[in-house]
């Protein structure tokens, strides 16, 4: 297939409610029928989409409904990838916040460090304040990169999930590996500066990698907890491409150039001049912080 040139996302800022898998899966469903109807290539819904972010408790019994709902949302997604956060259960029984990408009645493996997966299983679980995933997930080990297709020809897209990307060596790795687009999925609760400094970071995490960052927060309201949506597109040079509103659902399409970005990054070659010496000296820096903090 032709290398793509131009790719039209869909921004999927829905609320889910907590533990309504089979009502969550319906609105999904009727978001990424909206998205094809508008000519998307790719549309992308928050993080745990499907289960809702304070389910938590339940999180065993969600993950166990997942199954026909994925299948039917697959069937659905003809001609369109669906980027969805999910609640995922493996062989062990071990839960995860994962995403998975959806596509033509499959699941769209990624490759990671030479072998296929199935879904990219979130890194940094935070654990402080409201927050308590590490109770109930276990970290993934990894940043897959995907093949992706769209009507235009195909490109390369990552998957990071909310404070993932708040540490930049999760998205610098998805770039190393060749990602054009970085679809950054969140479920993250308002507070004063919250909005304000998740732009910040995230147009820094577009510059600084020369790619395009999707980002899709969940909207709406969950057990008294507000998340603030504002969804958006951010290209390399850390503009926004289109973005939603605040705190509601909303589809929001906009389309990015990857023609531009190639070109940008043939006289930007910031991914290139990456020095394999200056990985192991924030290594060396890495083990010298745990030792300071076992002593």
């Amino acid at each position: 297939m032709a290398v793509a040139e131009t790719v039209r996302i869909a921004l999927a800022q829905i609320g889910p409610k907590m533990g309504d898998v089979k009502g969550n899966f319906e609105k999904i469903r009727a978001y990424t029928e909206k998205a094809m109807a508008a000519g998307a290539d790719v549309v992308v819904f928050p993080e745990l989409a499907t289960a809702g972010y304070l389910s938590q408790g339940i999180f065993f019994d969600v993950a166990e409904k997942l199954n026909s709902g994925l299948k039917a949302l697959a069937d659905v997604a003809n001609g369109i990838s669906v980027v969805l956060g999910l609640v995922e259960e493996d062989e062990m029984g071990i839960l995860y916040n994962s995403a998975m990408i959806l596509r033509n009645g499959e699941v769209v493996k990624g490759t990671w460090q030479g072998r296929k997966v199935s879904s990219y299983r979130k890194l940094y679980l935070p654990t402080y304040g409201m927050f308590e995933e590490s109770r109930w997930f276990t970290p993934g080990s990894g940043v897959p990169v995907y093949e992706l297709d769209s009507k235009a020809g195909s490109f390369k897209g990552a998957i990071v999930i909310c404070e993932d990307y708040w540490q930049p060596l999760t998205v610098r790795i998805a770039a190393l590996r060749g990602a054009q687009v970085i679809f950054a999925i969140a479920s993250s609760p308002k507070t004063l500066q919250k909005p304000k400094m998740t732009h910040s970071l995230l147009v820094a995490r577009a510059i600084e990698n020369t790619s395009y960052v999707v980002f899709v927060n969940q909207a709406g309201s969950q057990d008294m907890v507000n998340f603030w949506g504002g969804s958006e597109i951010i290209d390399f040079e850390g503009n926004t491409v289109v973005s939603a509103p605040l705190r509601e659902e909303a589809l929001v399409i906009g389309d990015v150039d990857l023609y531009r970005e190639r070109k940008y990054r043939e006289i930007n070659p910031m991914l290139k001049e990456e020095r394999a010496e200056v990985i192991e000296d924030y290594e060396s820096a890495f083990a010298e912080m745990r030792r300071s903090y076992q002593s």
